[in-house]
């Protein structure tokens, strides 16, 4: 039986070793944000958080693996992000809905210096076409991404905000293409521009498609 000296020890060590993981991880987000998976070494995410070399795969089965995690961490992050501004708590009207995720948006964005974009954007475009995993977990994401903002435009349906005859699906889908391609190229002109002409766009299509 152990003591309780032998049970605390295990405990210490197992949160040391999630602490550990979620640093990698944490750190791991950063530098592909910045750089992109193919410019991200695992030795130069274990010296930044000063783990050693042949400790990476206590944590992870391998650098796939790894990414995964970057994935899971990421999408936990921005659904949240999503339900705070899309959510069904939030009783705003889908205009100040729309302008508050544009506001975090930019203000993220800005913080890194539009050095910092998307991760299921820029995985997508870097990893898609090589690895079906990869596909298929980037896929999901943004299904989900979708699932979340038809549920707002439902409800926008139901306040008479947006026309009956709107199609909250499609509109979903055709939102997060353009905002996909608009964090890209706001990076590129390190400018709101791209995001904020999005918004507006989705505005208007919103109150005119029948």
């Amino acid at each position: 039986m152990e003591t309780d000296r032998s049970v605390q020890t295990h405990k210490q060590r197992r949160d040391a070793r999630q602490d550990t993981r979620a640093k990698l991880v944490k750190t791991g987000l950063a530098s592909v944000l910045e750089g992109g998976w193919a410019a991200t070494g695992i030795d130069q995410v274990l010296r930044a958080c000063e783990v050693p070399k042949g400790s990476f795969y206590h944590y992870f089965k391998s650098k796939d693996d790894f990414g995964f995690a970057l994935i899971d961490a990421y999408q936990e992050f921005f659904l949240k992000r999503l339900d705070r501004c899309f959510g069904p708590g939030n009783d705003d009207t889908l205009r100040d809905k729309l302008g508050a995720f544009l506001a975090e948006s930019i203000e993220g964005m800005t913080r890194y210096a539009w050095r910092r974009g998307c991760l299921v954007g820029a995985l997508g475009q870097e990893l898609a076409a090589l690895n079906d995993e990869y596909r298929d977990k980037l896929e999901s994401a943004m299904r989900e991404w979708e699932t979340v903002l038809v549920g707002a435009l439902r409800r926008a349906q139901s306040a008479g905000e947006i026309p009956r005859g709107a199609k909250p699906a499609r509109l979903a889908r055709n939102f997060w293409a353009a905002w996909e391609g608009a964090v890209l190229r706001a990076r590129l002109l390190r400018s709101a521009n791209p995001l904020k002409a999005v918004i507006e766009d989705f505005v208007l299509l919103t109150q005119s498609e029948s």
